[in-house]
C-alpha cells in the first residue's frame, strides 16, 4: 500500500456481526490503532477532516485531531510547575534550610555591627554545596516527571486536567522512550547550559523563543516539538 498516512478502511475483514472499522495506516505499515468507521477515535468530535485540514478553523494533526492551543499549553505548564515546585521543595527542604541559616548569620553580624568579619567568600564556600545539591534535586524531580508521564500517560499531570495528550506528529499511539528524551532535552535539557556563566544569556533567549514558537508556528509546535517530531492535541 503506498497510501499517505490516515484512516483507511481496516483490511482485516470484521466478524460477523461486527461493525465495519478504520485502521490506521502510517505510511509504511498498519498500525493497531482502530476506530469506528461512522465515528472518530477522538468521541468529542463528530468526524476527521482531510489530512491536513482543519476543524473549525483550528490546525490539527495529519489525521485530524485538534491541536492544542498556546493558552491551554502555558496553562498546563504553570499547573505543572506548581506541582514540580511542592514536591521539589520538600524534598530539598534540609539543603534549603543550611542556605536560609548561612544567610541568616551573615544578617545577625550585619545588625550586630559586626561588619568586619564579614566575609563573602565564606558565605560563598557555606552555600555551595547546598544549592548544587537543590538545583540536583530540581532536575531529577523535573526529569522523572516529565518523562515518566509521557511514557505511562503521555501527558503530565497538567496537560491531562486540560485535557491534553503528546504524540508524534504523523501517528497517534505512545512514544517511544527516544523520542521523549529527545523532547525533553530539547525543552528543558538545554536549560541546564545555562548553569554555565557564558551560554546563559543564549540559553534564555532559545527558552523565550521555545516557549512562544507555537504562536506563529503553522503546527503549533514549540522548538522542542520541532526536535522530538511531536504535537500536543486536544482530546477533549
Amino acid at each position: 500500500m503506498t497510501s499517505p498516512p490516515g484512516w483507511h478502511p481496516d483490511p482485516v475483514p470484521p466478524q460477523p456481526g461486527q461493525p465495519a472499522q478504520l485502521r490506521y495506516w502510517d505510511g509504511t505499515r498498519w498500525t493497531e490503532h482502530v476506530a469506528p468507521a461512522q465515528q472518530p477515535a477522538y468521541p468529542s468530535y463528530p468526524a476527521y477532516p482531510a489530512a491536513g485540514a482543519a476543524y473549525d478553523g483550528r490546525p490539527t494533526t495529519p489525521d485530524g485531531v485538534p491541536l492544542a492551543g498556546w493558552w491551554w499549553r502555558v496553562l498546563a505548564l504553570v499547573i505543572d510547575g506548581l506541582l514540580l515546585g511542592m514536591v521539589s521543595a520538600v524534598l530539598a527542604f534540609p539543603w534549603a534550610r543550611d542556605v536560609y541559616d548561612s544567610y541568616r548569620d551573615v544578617f545577625d553580624e550585619a545588625f550586630n555591627g559586626d561588619s568586619a568579619s564579614l566575609d563573602s567568600s565564606e558565605l560563598q564556600g557555606d552555600i555551595a554545596v547546598p544549592l548544587a545539591i537543590i538545583t540536583l534535586i530540581n532536575v531529577a524531580v523535573g526529569f522523572v516527571y516529565n518523562v515518566g508521564f509521557l511514557m505511562w500517560k503521555q501527558a503530565t499531570p497538567g496537560k491531562l486536567l486540560l485535557g491534553l495528550r503528546v504524540r508524534l506528529r504523523e501517528r497517534p499511539g505512545p512514544m517511544t522512550l527516544g523520542t521523549v528524551l529527545l523532547r525533553w532535552a530539547g525543552q528543558y535539557g538545554v536549560g541546564l547550559l545555562g548553569l554555565l556563566p557564558v551560554a546563559g544569556c543564549l540559553t534564555f533567549v532559545y527558552t523565550v523563543l521555545d516557549y512562544l514558537w507555537p504562536l506563529w508556528d503553522d503546527h503549533n509546535q514549540a522548538i522542542h516539538d520541532k526536535i522530538a517530531k511531536t504535537n500536543v492535541v486536544r482530546i477533549r
